[in-house]
């Protein structure tokens, strides 16, 4: 009876398993391709910013090598910015924009640049850097490589201030420290940067500061769904695989397909979702996901929604543009709180706190040091 029992509990174990798996292939899974999508600078206006390039301070060539990488970095062709390099402001304020130290003249800059009618002043300091690796001596000796350490890869630091032009405030200060290997995998096509490693480091520090100042475009990676045994999935599949080649047209076209053969694929009308959101037709995109919700309703498509609308506000915010005019589909992101406006509970008084909770040189729970000490020991 016992062994009947268990062979049936054994059978509704396996039933399940079999139940789990078949919905799985059903519903599809999952994978991500690389797109590219706005993403809005760290200054309070948005659109369209001019921005003027301080001298960048510090010693050694990395401040000149730095200032090079700045203009080669330029996002360019951009109308959304329109950049003066140093040169550019010393021929518009006909003064010496560094000192007799070679440091930057912070009021020379300043008044070339509202001169100049910039909003913005990006001023850097390079703190720390290694670039100049002494290349491997083909002379030395090859044994006990696994006991040698690894040589340190080239490193720049930079401290970067920006300046409101019209109130000559500093608005924010970051320091931006970035070395080869999180060159190399932020920034893939650096790779084949001709200058070798020093200028990898060079071209991805000045990639990140403008990021300060400049809406930018970065890659991302978008979900895609990925079917198997639904009718479609064979050309759903084929598109997954343009796009993750980046090849989004031919991706859209094979989705395209695929909807219109089997106008219940949810997968094929989700990614083309998403493929109206590569080419930045977010109204599109937004009609395609209520499709899919037609023949699929629930919540199945709501990540795919909340990506989308994510980047279109940054997109939006990036080129100054205001919000579509049925509104947003998602509530707006709450604004986070500041240190000052947390507001302060007293604590509590130490003869309510549990016994436990006395532990030797350890102030009880929401109490400071100074609160602690300035109360007289409780037994």
């Amino acid at each position: 009876m016992i062994n009947l029992k268990n062979e049936r509990s054994n059978q509704n174990y396996r039933l399940m398993g079999w139940l789990v798996v078949g919905m799985a292939v059903l519903c599809g899974c999952k994978m991500t391709a690389p797109m590219h999508v706005w993403k809005a600078s760290q200054v309070p206006k948005s659109g369209a910013v001019r921005v003027a390039i301080a001298p960048i301070g510090g010693a050694g060539d990395a401040t000149e090598r730095m200032q090079v990488a700045m203009q080669q970095a330029q996002p360019n062709p951009n109308p959304m910015v329109a950049a003066l390099h140093p040169k550019d402001l010393a021929q518009i304020g006909g003064i010496q924009l560094v000192s007799y130290d070679n440091q930057p003249n912070d009021m020379a800059t300043l008044a070339a640049a509202r001169q100049s009618g910039m909003d913005y002043i990006l001023q850097g300091h390079v703190v720390d850097s290694y670039l100049d690796v002494p290349p491997p001596d083909p002379n030395e000796k090859r044994r006990f490589r696994i006991f040698k350490k690894k040589p340190k890869p080239e490193f720049i630091t930079v401290h970067w201030r920006v300046i409101d032009v019209t109130s000559g405030q500093q608005i924010k200060d970051q320091t931006i420290s970035i070395d080869r290997v999180q060159a190399e995998k932020q920034y893939p096509d650096l790779a084949y940067h001709a200058s070798g490693g020093d200028g990898k480091v060079l071209m991805a520090s000045a990639r990140e500061s403008w990021a300060l100042v400049a809406p930018t475009t970065k890659t991302e990676q978008a979900m895609l769904d990925l079917p198997w045994f639904a009718p479609g999935s064979s050309r759903v599949r084929t598109g997954n695989g343009y796009a993750r080649q980046g090849r989004w047209d031919l991706a859209e076209r094979e989705w395209q397909e695929a909807a219109d053969q089997h106008s219940w694929n949810k997968a094929a009308w989700t990614n083309l979702s998403l493929a109206a959101a590569a080419r930045e037709d977010f109204t599109l995109a937004r009609s395609r996901l209520k499709h899919a919700d037609t023949f699929w309703p629930g919540d199945s498509t709501f990540p795919t929604l909340t990506w989308i609308e994510q980047r279109q506000r940054n997109y939006h915010q990036s080129l100054g543009l205001e919000p579509p005019a049925t509104g947003w589909s998602l509530p707006d992101p709450p604004q986070p709180i500041r240190a000052d406006q947390v507001p302060s509970s007293p604590p509590r008084d130490l003869k309510q706190m549990p016994w436990w909770t006395a532990i030797p040189f350890i102030p009880p729970p929401g109490w400071t040091w100074k609160q602690w000490w300035s109360q007289p020991i409780v037994l």
